[in-house]
């Protein structure tokens, strides 16, 4: 079974050169990008009355002159990027925006400037795309099925778009990145469209395509039969992206493949994309689309076949790989992930983390199997030696190995945190995707005490008073310590008094119950009333119970009681894993 996936990184020559910002990349990813990610600013005239503005953020934007004004595709990541946008737009046409079309939630953050200078533009998205911009504004993107776990969601995705790494230098994020904490300009959408639906927009017939998604559950097709054109956010400028690292909803296979049929049986001249570079004529178009089909099909195809002959998910890494002429297909290239991700992902859709291998499910903890495994190699000097050997020599999968045992076995060893910081660093100079280059780097940084990689993000205060107040009561219970609670049996009542929303917490022997309707009061339950922007802040950590308490934000029916049913939870600080004093 070939393991040519870990070769780059076990001695095999990696060709490294210095990408934008001073960035330690391989020089073949930037080869490959080049042919199908715009990596500056330009606006293309991709067919008559047709331009596509590439290269100015992560997304790509669009524009038709259509007969009764402009539509716009997608808008931008943020207010300013959107502000830019409309600029280049305007550089080609000043007549009016009459619509904007949202492919999904992702792209809707630049739409207020278009609105501005056309305020009767009417805006298209999905019919889900509401929803998920009103997530996006309260914490909840992407939260998939438990939104409690937002902020160790968040806390990833901070990695894996390099939002800690440094501005420059060969650390730097590459590519695929997103600037922290701009202003949205984002605007929900006027007209939202089903499967199959068509309508009139500035005089063209345009129909919507909704059934299937790709990395977002509101992704919309757009199609002008007049113009032959299609819109679309399935063919990308990289691999397709199933699993991403940071942890996300299901995004399934299957969906993303279908999604790409209904493009091709369309037979489009022109294809305009949300990050790949455009492609015309009907026959490239079809070949571009089934050669990245083709690989889908192929990743789901032998991942069920090498499930059903008994392989465990990390069989699959090597049994699982695509043949050299979809591997060499430049839009399947590995420039964000990397292929060998996606069949143990299948897997575990299917299986759960059990690998059929009865020895699998009884384990030792980590740190003790660590240091049995550390002891067992000749002990932690002679283990150490073996890392930096075979860092030396380039394996580099086996030096992180043998660094992480020695990590796992005593983590504040300042040596060991270095041996697996440099491992790690070159492994993600030489990885062709940004995603892991990311998470590899951070990590690296942080075991160089250089940056924080925190375990959970918390949303900010905004985010807490954009929904209603139920919904952070009940997130409260997550952070219940059972072992504080063990003999504990009470209610507390919750009244945020200036949004007339009454719930409670029910502390019940180490569980805690939301009851969202509480009753009547009940003998022995305590009460706490606030205002909203009182408890955002005590769900936030922004001000402790007593400080409320004090300075009369907050009234406790029992001042000490209500102060022993909070200290039944971890504080703000422990609930994003921070335990210091």
């Amino acid at each position: 079974m070939s393991h040519d996936y870990l070769e780059r990184y076990r001695g095999q020559a990696v060709e490294l050169t210095t990408g934008p910002r001073g960035a330690r990349v391989p020089q073949a990813t930037i080869d490959v990008l080049r042919t199908t990610f715009a990596t500056a600013p330009r606006m293309i005239e991709v067919a008559p009355k047709i331009w596509n503005l590439v290269g100015i953020g992560i997304s790509s934007r669009a524009m038709i002159d259509a007969p009764e004004g402009l539509i716009i595709f997608d808008t931008g990541d943020d207010l300013e990027d959107g502000e830019r946008a409309l600029a280049e737009f305007r550089k080609v046409s000043s007549r009016p925006i009459k619509a904007i079309v949202y492919s999904h939630n992702h792209y809707a953050h630049g739409t207020a400037p278009f609105l501005k200078d056309s305020p009767d533009a009417i805006v298209i998205g999905h019919h889900d795309v509401n929803r998920h911009l009103k997530e996006i504004v309260t914490g909840f993107a992407s939260g998939g099925e438990f939104p409690e776990a937002v902020p160790a969601l968040t806390a990833r995705y901070q990695q894996q778009f390099a939002l800690l790494l440094p501005p420059d230098g060969p650390d730097t994020g590459f590519a695929a990145t997103i600037p922290p904490n701009k202003p949205k300009g984002t605007v929900p959408a006027t007209h939202l469209v089903r499967e199959g639906e068509a309508m009139n927009v500035a005089g063209l017939t345009m129909k919507f395509f909704t059934e299937h998604f790709s990395d977002s559950e509101d992704t919309l097709t757009a199609w002008i039969p007049e113009l032959g054109f299609v819109y679309n956010n399935f063919l990308w400028p990289s691999l397709f992206n199933f699993y991403t690292l940071r942890g996300d909803v299901f995004r399934d296979p299957r969906s993303w493949r279908d999604g790409l049929r209904v493009i091709r049986d369309l037979e489009p001249e022109v294809l305009v994309n949300t990050h790949a570079l455009p492609t015309t004529g009907r026959a490239e178009v079809k070949r571009v689309l089934e050669s990245y089909m083709d690989a889908i099909n192929f990743l789901i195809d032998q991942t069920l076949r090498g499930i059903n002959r008994g392989l465990s998910a990390d069989e699959l890494k090597g049994f699982v790989q695509l043949p050299a002429h979809l591997r060499d297909f430049p839009y399947n290239a590995e420039t964000y992930s990397e292929f060998f991700y996606f069949p143990p992902h299948l897997y575990h859709h299917v299986f759960g983390w059990y690998d059929g291998n009865a020895a699998s499910i009884h384990r030792l903890p980590e740190d003790e199997e660590s240091r049995r495994i550390v002891a067992g190699f000749g002990g932690p000097e002679r283990v150490l030696a073996q890392q930096r050997e075979a860092f030396a020599a380039g394996d580099l999968v086996w030096a992180s190995r043998l660094a992480g045992w020695l990590l796992a076995s005593d983590p504040g060893n300042a040596a060991y945190r270095q041996a697996q910081a440099d491992a790690l660093r070159q492994i993600a100079y030489r990885a062709p995707g940004t995603i892991a280059r990311h998470f590899c780097l951070s990590r690296a940084l942080e075991l160089e005490g250089k940056v924080k990689v925190p375990a959970s993000v918390l949303p900010d205060a905004a985010a807490v008073l954009a929904v209603e107040p139920a919904r952070y009561i009940d997130f409260q219970r997550i952070r219940l310590a059972p072992e504080r609670a063990l003999e504990v049996d009470q209610r507390l009542v919750i009244e945020i008094d200036d949004r007339g929303a009454r719930h409670a917490l029910h502390v019940r022997r180490g569980v805690c119950e939301f009851v969202r309707d509480p009753g009547a009061p009940r003998a022995g339950d305590l009460g706490l009333k606030l205002a909203h922007a009182a408890w955002a802040d005590l769900y936030l950590g922004r001000e402790s119970l007593d400080a409320l308490l004090a300075h009369g934000r907050a009234r406790a029916s029992d001042d000490a009681a209500v102060r022993r049913f909070f200290a039944l939870f971890d504080t703000p600080r422990e609930a994003c894993g921070d335990t210091s004093a």
